[in-house]
């Protein structure tokens, strides 16, 4: 009998709406999955509500049994409470997240039961974010760093990846956004905007942890009153993450954003992963690795 997996997403699920990682991580778990012959099942969970998502889909008697669910956690706290709850009961593979709890399960998960994670290195988005601004600032400068909800491990480290690499010169603003959507870039601006607005301030380069993020940090200076601020913060290059063809990628092409960082879609991985366990009994790795790439690949040079 066929393998069933379900994969859940980061999104809203009555809306559909997902950012454009999202729906390119959606489109390649069912592409991977059909070239497998794969059953998938792919549904998005805002927030917190993974878990309610993933219970509600497990206890249908009236659909097939779940193989392995494939989860992006909004959260790191999340995570364990999926650890807790689907021990020794599916197979689980964590997308673009990790915590020291998942060590800590890996032994006892349960015989003839995939467990691993797939994720992007999130360091290594910062440091690529940094050698752009390095290009960018050859001098140094000052940079406005907007940042996904740092709750998540994705945000946290692609965060200590850039400050870890940035130049001396480099003075860094930070400001997080609640979410990684467009809407929460304009929130995340006009928070730090409104503690800097009276004070004497330069921003040479805005960085983003998405390109959506970055959108809406390019509406919010639209936005701004202070015609002197509003003409330096649109100067400003704009960088951000992912890259998609259908959304990032265009954006870059189109001078709008002046470059991002490629991240492949990792859901891909996880289906290829399981696919090899169930057919050679090969353990997933615990920690696996998608690298990023800067985009254009000259974003990184002066």
């Amino acid at each position: 009998m066929g393998k069933t997996i379900l994969v859940v997403l980061v999104g809203t699920e009555d809306a559909g709406q997902a950012d454009a990682y999202q729906v390119l991580q959606q489109e390649a778990a069912r592409e991977e999955a059909r070239k497998a012959g794969l059953a998938t099942e792919v549904m998005l969970a805002s927030g917190f509500d993974h878990l309610r998502v993933v219970r509600r889909r497990l206890a249908d008697a009236t659909a097939p049994a779940v193989d392995a669910v494939v989860v992006e956690p909004s959260s790191v706290s999340s995570m364990g409470l999926l650890l807790k709850e689907l021990k020794g009961k599916t197979g689980l593979v964590f997308l673009n997240a990790w915590s020291d709890e998942v060590d800590a399960y890996a032994a006892g998960w349960g015989a003839g039961l995939p467990f691993g994670t797939v994720g992007l290195d999130h360091a290594a988005i910062g440091r690529i974010q940094a050698r752009q601004i390095a290009a960018l600032l050859p001098g140094g400068g000052s940079v406005l760093c907007i940042t996904g909800p740092l709750r998540s491990s994705a945000a946290a480290e692609r965060l200590q990846g850039l400050k870890s690499t940035l130049a001396s010169g480099v003075t860094l603003y930070e400001s997080e956004a609640g979410k990684w959507m467009d809407t929460d870039g304009i929130l995340a601006v006009e928070s730090w905007y409104a503690l800097y607005k009276t004070r004497s301030f330069r921003v040479d380069v805005i960085a983003a942890h998405a390109d959506e993020l970055a959108m809406g940090a390019r509406r919010a200076c639209q936005a701004v009153a202070n015609a002197a601020h509003r003409d330096m913060l649109l100067k400003a290059p704009l960088l951000g993450v992912d890259a998609c063809p259908a959304y990032g990628r265009k954006l870059v092409d189109s001078g709008q954003l002046t470059a991002s960082v490629l991240t492949p879609a990792t859901a891909a991985d996880a289906v290829r992963g399981l696919q090899r366990f169930w057919q050679t009994g090969r353990p997933m790795p615990l920690k696996a690795l998608t690298e990023p790439s800067p985009y254009p690949a000259s974003s990184v040079q002066s």
